[in-house]
Order: structure tokens, then sequence, then C-alpha cells
């Protein structure tokens, strides 16, 4: 865990804004959804209506919803509690499958979001040199996933029905620029990943250089788009052409912030014009997805130890109404 505490981390800016009354149906949710205690938050991903998953480096996965407050364990954690199995996830509203990053194990897991059920596993990296499947986004036709230690994406083909491929083999890569490779000071590289609604562009997050890149998933072009974030952007969530880029900046005893991010028409370029922080709610921002009006963050409320089998652990609600 300590190992996660020191590769994520995530937020992001818009308009300073204190979480309000979000509704969806005229019914409200509420600003703060508990999840599992003591099993650290770190990918999340929001699914059929107001069911969302929340993932841990220790490997459960929590089901939760967002309008009752009401959960279970979907997947139980691995063998070690401590070694980091699985962070960033998105559902497949197609197939209704669960897909997940595996951490240092350089895989992806494939699950029934409704049951739980392993599908499929998939070895993205097989290089044979140590990496970090640390988040993921899914198009039409594909999903793609982040490397913290390697200059790569890793792109698993989907069919046009979101069917899956059969063999564990089946992921490619693609080659990023030089300044994702590693840090020698032990920094990451690529961290948060969205693509836009028509699939044809993916906006990635480098942590260590504070930086948003644009990657053309038609023919690989990466093209810088902006920098100057704030420390360490970990996870990314997208509406339109708006980004919010997450900064858990509690382990620094800082405020945590999520910048909010306007692309240009051409997806080449950005302007930060926001953030968002409220320090009552936002307690080491890791991951984000958008529901409604709303934007929901998980909170790994980084420490420099694991955190005890009680430590509590919950997703923040914010409003995003124009």
């Amino acid at each position: 865990m300590k190992n996660k505490f020191l590769l994520g981390v995530l937020a992001g800016a818009v308009l300073a804004l204190p979480s309000q009354a979000i509704y969806a149906g005229d019914k409200p949710f509420p600003t703060r959804v508990p999840v599992l205690d003591g099993s650290q938050s770190e990918g999340f991903a929001i699914g059929k209506g107001p069911t969302a998953y929340n993932s841990s480096p220790d490997g459960s996965i929590y089901k939760v919803n967002l309008r009752s407050g009401k959960g279970e364990v979907l997947v139980p954690p691995g063998p070690d509690p401590f070694d980091c199995r699985k962070l960033g996830m998105r559902v497949d509203d197609r197939t209704n499958y669960l897909f997940v990053a595996g951490c240092f194990y350089g895989n992806a897991f494939v699950f029934d979001a409704d049951s739980g059920a392993l599908v499929m596993e998939y070895q993205l990296n097989n290089s044979g040199e140590p990496g970090l499947v640390n988040d993921l986004t899914i198009t039409k036709d594909a999903v793609y996933f982040t490397d913290s230690l390697r200059p790569v994406l890793y792109r698993l083909p989907l069919a046009r029905n979101g069917g899956i491929p059969g063999v564990a083999g089946a992921a490619t890569e693609i080659p990023l620029p030089p300044e994702f490779v590693i840090d020698p000071a032990g920094f990451i590289s690529g961290n948060g990943i969205v693509s836009t609604p028509d699939g044809k562009t993916l906006i990635v997050g480098h942590s260590n250089l504070s930086r948003l890149y644009s990657v053309d998933t038609a023919t690989g072009d990466v093209a810088l788009i902006t920098e100057g974030l704030p420390i360490f952007p970990d996870g990314l969530a997208i509406q339109g052409r708006t980004v919010y880029s997450l900064h858990p900046l509690s382990f620094l005893g800082l405020p945590d912030e999520i910048t909010v991010i306007e692309l240009s028409d051409d997806l080449l370029s950005g302007e930060i014009v926001g953030t968002i922080t409220d320090p009552d709610n936002l307690d080491g921002v890791a991951s984000g997805a958008i529901f409604g009006s709303s934007l929901y963050v998980n909170n790994a409320r980084y420490r420099p130890d694991p955190p005890p089998s009680d430590f509590p652990f919950w997703v923040t609600r914010i409003s995003i109404r124009p």
C-alpha cells in the first residue's frame, strides 16, 4: 500500500464550488456515499443507473448505489491485502462488462458488473520490463490502458457490440513520446485517461510533468494539450469538451483540487477555467466519473501507512450543473 501511496494521486480544477445537492428524477442524492471501510479507494466507475464501483489496491471491488448508499463486496480482496492488484475501472454499457487495470502485474480483468464473475483476464505487458497498468477508457472499438512505468498505451480491441477477444495476449502497444519514460526519482508518468465522445481522441494525464496530452486513436499521433496543472494529476473525467483533472494533495497537507480544463474545438489545446475544492469532503481524490449533472469522485485518503480495517472511505458528489 505504501507503493500505491507514492504512485497514485489525482485531482482536477473548476470553479471553486462546495458540494451542492444533485438531483436525478427530482430525488436528491447524498453528497457522501460510504464505501468499504479499510479498503483504500482507487479506481471508480459508474454502470447502470446509479450503480457505482470502487476498486482498491488490495484487489477488492465494492458495488454501491449512489442514491441509497447500499452496497456489497462484488469481488473479494486478494490473498495479500497490501499487494497492488486493481486500480482504474470502467463499465461498457453494451455488455455490462467491468474492465479493471491490474496494477504491477501488467494485466487487466473483465468482470460481469452484476455478478462479479470473472469473464476474462488479459496480459497487457509482455515486455519483461516493470510496469504499472493504472487506468483505462473504453471507446466503441477498443479499451485503452495507461502504464505509469512504461511509455506506452495498451489497446485491447472490441467488437462492434462490445464483444471481447478470447485470447489473453490480444492487446497491442501504442508508443508514447520520450517524456513518458519513468523519471529517475521514481514518480509516475502516464496515469489518468479518458476518451472524447466520438472515441477518436484520447486524453492522457502525465503525473510527473503535470500535463495533459492528446492521442489520435487512428494514427497514434501524440500532442501536448496543456501544462502547468497542479502537481500530480491522477484520474480524469470528461463531459463533452470539459475535462476534470483530479489532484489528491491532502497527503501533502494541502486541500485537494479538481482542475477544470476546457478543450479547444480541434482538441489540440486546452484552457484551465477553474478549480473545485471542498476540504470537508475531498481527501485524496483518485478517480472520477460523470452521472447526470454530478461529478462523482472517490477518496483514496493517502497516508504513509496502510489504512486500518475500520478506516472509513467514501465517494463524494459534486455539482457541475451549469
